[in-house]
């Protein structure tokens, strides 16, 4: 059976999690504390050199970087897919994925440094808001990429990793500040709506929020 190491809110995990559970594959899942330094230790390290979660172990293989495990599990477990049979459709989801891992994860970070990371009475007011503003610009293009496509999903009619992608770093960022807006944002908050009520979904949502 797989073991897949993965840290709860971490969005890289979440969406290798969705992939999982969407395949409904069997794997044992494997918790990591950040706090306790889990993820730098040697046993992780081995699995994953640069103290990163997640992590996937099938068999004897080793696996690290989220958009390698979920490619290697969807070409490994191809039911159901992840990616659409047209290459031009395939190229979109790829579109989709890059924008959210190289731009929306960017901006978020000097959010999560804000919002998560420092002590409430240390934060940089004005640098959290511009880095909000950042991220809120991110997820607006998107609604309007999404939008302009008249599908269901992020990249077209079809459920694709790029839904697993993008949903992770949606729902965290609003628990850091930036919520879906009607007004704003229409198009994603249906979308949010048709994910959450996927059962992989609440499968794979993230365990300390529940709390």
């Amino acid at each position: 059976m797989m073991r897949f190491y993965y840290g709860s809110g971490s969005p890289f995990s979440w969406r290798v999690q969705l992939a999982l559970e969407e395949k409904k594959l069997p794997y044992e899942p494997v918790l990591l504390s950040f706090s306790k330094g889990e993820h730098k230790s040697p046993e992780h390290l081995a699995r994953s050199p640069h103290g990163r979660v997640p992590a996937l172990s099938d068999g004897g293989l080793n696996l690290y970087e989220s958009s390698a495990i979920v490619e290697y599990l969807d070409e490994r477990y191809p039911t159901p897919p992840l990616m659409p049979a047209d290459p031009a459709a395939r190229a979109l989801v790829r579109i989709e994925e890059l924008e959210c891992l190289l731009y929306l994860a960017e901006a978020f970070r000097a959010v999560a440094r804000q919002a998560f990371f420092t002590p409430p009475e240390q934060r940089d007011a004005a640098a959290l808001e511009a880095a909000r503003a950042d991220v809120r610009s991110q997820i607006e293009r998107l609604e309007a990429r999404a939008a302009a496509r008249r599908g269901r999903f992020v990249a077209g009619g079809e459920l694709s990793r790029a839904d697993f992608t993008w949903l992770p770093f949606v729902e965290i960022a609003a628990r850091a500040g930036v919520e879906l807006d009607r007004a704003r944002t229409p198009w994603l908050v249906d979308w949010r709506e048709t994910m959450r009520a996927r059962p992989s979904y609440d499968r794979s949502y993230p365990p300390h929020w529940r709390a």
